[in-house]
């Protein structure tokens, strides 16, 4: 709302009336015996206000007297614009008169005028609520949709482990268990973007967040603890994704083999922004590195881990870069974020 430092002239109103392909009206306020506006009258109008409001013949006659059932927030508005000198352009629906319209209203000469310049918006408040339902059923879909997809996946990942725990110890069942760890982290990942409340969006602060709380839990070691250092960014679904299983492979990689029994260590989960707009990755561990013939051996480094890494990091539109000694092991991976 601005103060208007002039107001229009009646000559400068008839000026500008020829030229509008809007409505247009100047009016007069009306007010009672204590000097409060109740009512206003229509002095001028130009053919599309006819068109614009169904309203005929309105010269000379009153608001209330067109629409008895006029909502009085239009009579208080108008009142403030024509006795304080106020401008002022707003969109208001009146059910009185079953249209929507966008108004600009201003004061005029002498006090107690003012002109309306306007638009019918009915139509596009229509088609705008449309769009919204539509909007509002797709989301509720999908977020369905989510819901089967993670509960699917969690029915998969326990008939993966009826299936490890009927097997003989050996290789056959650590890989089953570990088949049914990443469809379970899959699961997982699903069940927070659900919690987030988005479907298409989540913060990435909170997303990765319970994510690493998640993996500290399932350690059960006191001596190591993981830091997250994760910036809080939007991030969409579809780089979502592929980036929490990124960071569940890599952490659950060092959680389990950076560290012999009894090392004490730490993990440290960081996501920024680049000055390029992009993201930047990075999990890093002050453990043994990947020289130890127990990481080595390790399918998360040297074979099927290693592969999903890096086939998630080309979803994202990077590529891993590791780098590795006796101080500890570090990942970094930069993808656009968006």
């Amino acid at each position: 709302m601005t103060k208007m430092p002039l107001q229009m002239t009646p000559r400068e109103v008839d000026m500008i009336i020829g030229f509008l392909d809007d409505g247009f009206c100047l009016c007069e306020m009306l007010t009672d015996a204590e000097g409060r506006s109740v009512d206003y009258r229509f002095i001028q109008t130009n053919p599309q206000f006819e068109e614009m409001t169904g309203l005929h013949g309105a010269t000379g006659r009153t608001a209330r007297e067109l629409v008895p059932n006029l909502e009085p927030i239009w009579v208080e508005t108008y009142g403030r614009i024509a006795f304080d000198g106020e401008s002022r352009r707003f969109q208001q629906e009146s059910p009185a008169m079953g249209r929507f319209f966008e108004v600009y209203a201003v004061p005029v000469e002498p006090l107690g005028r003012f002109a309306l310049h306007f638009r019918d918006i009915t139509e596009t408040k229509r088609i705008e609520a449309e769009r919204e339902t539509a909007l509002s059923e797709a989301r509720q879909l999908l977020i369905e949709l989510n819901h089967r997809v993670m509960n699917s996946l969690g029915t998969i990942s326990s008939i993966i482990s009826m299936e490890s725990r009927a097997r003989p110890e050996g290789e056959g069942r650590q890989a089953l268990r570990r088949i049914g760890q990443r469809v379970q982290a899959v699961a997982n990942l699903y069940r927070r973007l659900n919690a987030s409340n988005s479907i298409d969006t989540v913060c990435s602060r909170d997303y990765l967040d319970q994510i690493v709380a998640g993996l500290a839990a399932s350690i059960g070691r006191d001596d190591v603890r993981i830091e997250a250092r994760i910036a809080p960014v939007r991030l969409s679904t579809r780089i979502a994704v592929p980036l929490g299983l990124i960071v569940n492979e890599l952490v659950t990689n060092s959680l389990k083999y950076a560290f012999a029994p009894g090392v004490a260590g730490t993990v440290i989960v960081a996501l920024d922004t680049t000055e390029h707009g992009a993201l930047r990755l990075e999990i890093r561990d002050n453990g043994r590195g990947l020289a130890s013939s127990l990481r080595d051996e390790s399918d998360n480094v040297s074979g099927i881990g290693q592969k999903l890494v890096r086939a998630f990091a080309t979803q994202l539109g990077g590529e891993p870069v590791i780098d590795t000694g006796p101080e500890g092991t570090a990942v970094t991976l930069r993808f656009p974020g968006i």
